[in-house]
């Protein structure tokens, strides 16, 4: 650190700002060396990396945009403290905070902001494997526009003409639709929509022609290849064939969805949002999954360990396998995880068991009838034998059928019937079964079954509250990063974009609370 800059530090701040107290605490904290394979050996040298990385940082704490980021490099002292500039520098373009992260994106680096924070916690003994852990998520909204269905068509065609227009604005004159204009110069979704149904068809067909006809000239073969590979193209083919049928010159307006909600485009601006409902809750864009220690040690910080961020639309029960794999990689399995109702499943219980995690958190309740109900035999009631694959109901008889599918549900199960002449002679079928023909059991595999079972068993216990209590404490740490970042509206385009700007927020809220 320049010396005219330490003495300028300690006259205006003599008890010091929480960035100069990292800088004296963490020194530097990054290093031009994890950050080498991003630059060529060859060319005009580059800014320094790693003041780079640490600005990209504070720049989240901070909730600033590039060029304030860059602004605080040029006028801040504690800035200037911690990345080691004399008073006199002067700093840098803030559009070299944007080529810096599509370096970390193009190489797929983005862990490198987080990772070398948690390196210098476990360094210092702040963290270490085999604690415990706590994970949870929450909603992310995208940077576009909830569009219905035909305002993201329209907004479609109208950004594959825009781009058409930059890549070949010949071509584009040559087979553009003079009534084009006056439909797609505007955002679609500012157009006046007709109230009748009649006209309201009327429109969707029309849209979905012009669609089909700027389709159709696009296939021919004299349109130039740099022109068929326009993004926005392949773009506008997804969202035409998602809500329109052709059939020869005639175009139909699709009365369903033709794919699923998961691979549903929403906006053609981001093609990675989607949208997404929880309870009461709707929103468009993604979701972000935080992982963070919570050992009941005051010298250790809680720190954030793990980000992941994914579709809104992914469940979080496929989530805990990823979690818990990366953590792994990272030397930092913990020995417990707790997670909420949403996150566990009898296969993910007994799997993160055998690996040495102990997953802590309810699983769902027994579906049946006979559950709700709070009456009838249930499928505990009934006594099973799993190396003769006999099951018995608990009025002594056994079952003629046990069958295990190849694949049902992407799960192992099992399939137990018993004789339908058997139940229909029973004088306690109302009970057990309300189908006309015998009952019929779908089991998991033996070890998923016990977990299951046992968990269900000790989830309402004081004893589980008392421990699942702990959980809670993830909520505050999402509570905090809501508050104060911008870690629920994303200001960036695309998945890749979002998980790397939610890693900048995570790396700077552990070093806020180191």
């Amino acid at each position: 650190i320049p010396e005219e800059t330490r003495r300028l530090v300690e006259r205006l701040c003599p008890k010091g700002t929480m960035v100069t107290q990292l800088r004296d605490a963490l020194g530097p904290i990054y290093s031009d060396e994890h950050f080498a394979h991003l630059f060529p050996k060859r060319g005009r040298a580059a800014e320094a990396p790693w003041r780079l990385a640490l600005v990209t940082v504070l720049q989240a704490i901070e909730g600033l945009t590039d060029r304030q980021a860059a602004e605080y490099v040029r006028t801040r002292v504690d800035w200037l403290y911690a990345l080691a500039l004399p008073l006199d520098d002067p700093g840098f373009d803030y559009s070299i905070l944007t080529d810096f992260r599509q370096r970390l994106l193009a190489a797929q680096a983005q862990e490198l902001i987080l990772d070398p924070i948690l390196q210098l916690c476990r360094e210092r003994g702040w963290l270490k494997a085999g604690g415990k852990q706590r994970t949870d998520a929450t909603a992310v909204l995208g940077r576009v526009r909830a569009l219905s269905s035909l305002e993201s068509v329209g907004e479609g065609m109208r950004a594959t003409l825009n781009a058409l227009a930059q890549r070949d604005p010949a071509w584009l004159s040559a087979h553009l639709d003079p009534d084009w204009f006056d439909r797609y110069v505007h955002r679609f979704e500012l157009s006046r929509f007709p109230k009748a149904e009649t006209q309201r068809q009327r429109l969707r067909e029309q849209v979905g022609q012009d669609v089909a006809h700027l389709l159709a000239a696009l296939d021919q073969p004299q349109t130039p290849q740099p022109v068929r590979d326009v993004a926005e193209v392949a773009l506008l083919r997804q969202l035409f064939a998602q809500h329109y049928e052709q059939q020869g010159e005639q175009v139909h307006w699709r009365d369903g969805p033709a794919v699923s909600n998961e691979d549903r485009i929403v906006s053609p601006y981001d093609q990675e949002a989607r949208s997404s409902r929880k309870r009461e809750t709707t929103w468009l864009g993604y979701k972000v999954h935080l992982t963070e220690t919570c050992d009941q040690d005051p010298a250790c910080p809680h720190l954030i360990t793990q980000v992941e961020t994914t579709p809104a639309t992914l469940p979080d029960s496929e989530m805990l396998d990823p979690i818990q794999e990366h953590l792994r990689q990272k030397s930092l399995g913990p020995a417990e995880q707790y997670v909420d109702q949403g996150y566990p499943s009898g296969p993910q219980l007994v799997k993160q068991a055998s690996l040495g995690t102990r997953i802590l958190g309810p699983v769902g309740l027994d579906t049946s009838w006979q559950q709700r109900a709070h009456s009838g035999y249930g499928k505990d009631d009934f006594a099973l034998d799993w190396q003769g694959q006999v099951a018995t109901c608990p009025q002594g008889q056994q079952s003629v059928g046990w069958t295990a599918p190849q694949e049902w549900r992407s799960r192992d199960t099992v399939i137990i019937r018993f004789a339908a002449a058997t139940c229909r002679a029973c004088r306690v079928q109302e009970q057990c079964t309300q189908g006309k023909g015998g009952r019929r059991l779908t089991l998991t595999a033996p070890a998923v079954h016990a977990a299951l079972q046992a968990r269900r068993s000790e989830q309402g216990t004081e004893a589980f509250l008392k421990t699942y209590a702990l959980r809670a404490g993830v909520e505050g740490t999402i509570s905090q990063a809501v508050r104060t970042t911008r870690m629920r509206r994303t200001p960036y385009t695309g998945l890749s974009k979002t998980h790397l700007h939610h890693l900048t927020i995570a790396a700077g809220l552990n070093l806020k609370r180191i």
